[in-house]
């Protein structure tokens, strides 16, 4: 039997899981690591804390003995957007930079030549030009330390710095390209106008190579210090979202993936990319070779329950709330209140684009209690949703079903929310603790090994059950006056 493996290199966690070649889950571990937060609106991390994450995730999963004997591959899920410019000998010049720094909105803010290239930005790289997500980090580098900025020799991102390290061999790949604002996701290669703008070019990148593709094997150190016994290839990955959307079992353009966590991502493929430079869809280039993603995101939905759990109710962790919640899930269902919660605590990013806007409640009663104000979380943020599934609808894309992963269907109560709200048919999956974007990567590292002949082939195997949850009938005309409201 032969077992593959995938890893996420997430925001704060590194997990994996490994299966075998009949598709069976043989293990999964999971560690934290830390950001450093040094200034305000600065984010960073140690890049040796991913290479160390892995390596030590990697030593949990393969302690079955068959699983060292015969482990043939492993692919990468990761954050996207997060650059580490490195020297000639590849060692970080500055701590990796995420993809939540904003420490270049000063400088956006008053550079005009800059403010004029959002929407060419935006229709090269399906991104606006924003203060976080690689380009400003990187452009404030420039700016504030030249003498690190002039000795950079490679700018890497998690996902091809990692693979660096694994195997001395790096590429990038296509959906984390598509998320740095430095690709060009309709010509396929980097952009040589931005890469001007900031006095780089093509060579300062990794070369670009599909996902599923091979990039070289686990160096011997590793090997043995885990003690595996065969040569472990490495094969290209991709970003988070992607991956758990092939972790779901989203290989086609005719279903829908709804990541929930502290931000809230939709999921669409598409076979070409989509552009709306009123609502700002992010396109990008998908896992699949020639297919598109479509990317739109909730920043503040998961934040916003964490928000009232941590400092409104003053619980020391949303799980003890939660499990006050669900001890009776019915009362929360049966609450019908006129109470609106705009999901805007980190202003309103679409469709309708207005970052000063902010969270409110509206039509508060002296009568209403935490019950009350939680039910208008969830369902705020349920008509957030549902203006953002309006727009997909405006499109052409009829949609009549999606797939929930994440921390909402961990509730009893949310997914029918989301159902009834948006008059859809939700699929959860039934084991709601699994990891998709794991999953999604070791689908990726058995199909690019030859283990399977396509990367349906490989979902079949590792397929991920959902059950149904339908719209209830009762609720819809409730939901269409209050979402009126909203």
């Amino acid at each position: 039997m032969e077992y593959f493996a995938g890893i996420d290199v997430g925001t704060s966690n590194i997990k994996g899981s490994v299966y075998s070649a009949d598709g069976n889950l043989i293990n999964t571990a999971r560690m934290s690591y830390n950001s450093f937060s040094p200034k305000n609106n600065y984010h960073e991390q140690d890049p040796n804390d991913w290479y160390e994450g892995v390596i030590k995730v990697l030593s949990k999963l393969c302690v079955n003995k068959s699983v060292k004997t015969n482990l043939k591959a492993i692919s990468l899920s990761t954050q996207g957007g997060t650059i580490v410019p490195v020297d000639k000998n590849f060692n970080p010049l500055y701590n990796a930079i995420t993809w939540l720094d904003r420490r270049g909105s000063e400088i956006l803010e008053t550079n005009k030549k800059l403010l004029s290239k959002n929407i060419e930005f935006y229709y090269k790289t399906g991104w606006r030009l924003d203060t976080n997500m690689s380009f400003m980090p990187l452009f404030w580098l420039k700016e504030n330390k030249p003498e690190i900025f002039k000795k950079i020799y490679k700018i890497f991102f998690v996902n091809d710095y990692l693979l660096m390290r694994l195997t001395g061999k790096y590429y990038q790949d296509p959906s984390n390209s598509s998320i740095t604002l430095f690709y060009n996701i309709t010509k396929n290669c980097w952009d040589k106008e931005i890469l001007d703008l900031i006095n780089l070019n093509e060579e300062n990148f990794s070369e670009v190579k599909d996902s599923g593709e091979f990039i070289g094997y686990l160096n011997n150190s590793i090997s043995s210090k885990l003690g595996l016994k065969n040569k472990v290839i490495l094969i290209n990955g991709g970003h988070d979202q992607y991956c758990s959307s092939v972790g779901a079992g989203i290989l086609d353009t005719n279903e829908m993936l709804l990541a929930t966590g502290t931000a809230w991502i939709v999921f669409k493929m598409t076979e070409d990319p989509i552009f709306d430079s009123k609502s700002f869809f992010a396109p990008g280039r998908s896992v699949i070779k020639d297919k598109f993603g479509l990317i739109y995101s909730i920043p503040a939905a998961g934040a916003s329950i964490k928000w009232f759990a941590l400092n409104i109710m003053l619980f020391k962790n949303e799980k003890k709330f939660f499990n006050l919640i669900d001890s009776d899930p019915d009362k929360l269902a049966d609450i019908k209140n006129n109470i609106i919660f705009h999901p805007y605590l980190t202003g309103n990013f679409g469709p309708d684009f207005d970052i000063s806007k902010k969270a409110s409640f509206l039509n508060v009663e002296i009568g209403h209690n935490y019950l009350d104000f939680l039910k208008s979380i969830m369902e705020g943020i349920g008509f957030q949703l549902r203006k953002i599934l309006n727009i997909y609808n405006e499109k052409g894309m009829d949609i009549n079903k999606i797939k929930i992963v994440g921390g909402c269907t961990k509730d009893k109560v949310w997914p029918s929310i989301i159902a009834d709200i948006n008059n859809i048919d939700v699929l959860i999956p039934q084991d709601i603790n699994q990891d998709l974007a794991t999953k999604g990567a070791a689908i990726i590292a058995g199909w690019g090994a030859g283990l399977f002949p396509t990367i349906n082939d490989a979902y079949k195997k590792l397929k991920t059950n959902f059950k149904l949850i339908k719209p209830n009938e009762l609720n819809l005309r409730f939901y269409n006056k209050k979402y009126n409201l909203f």
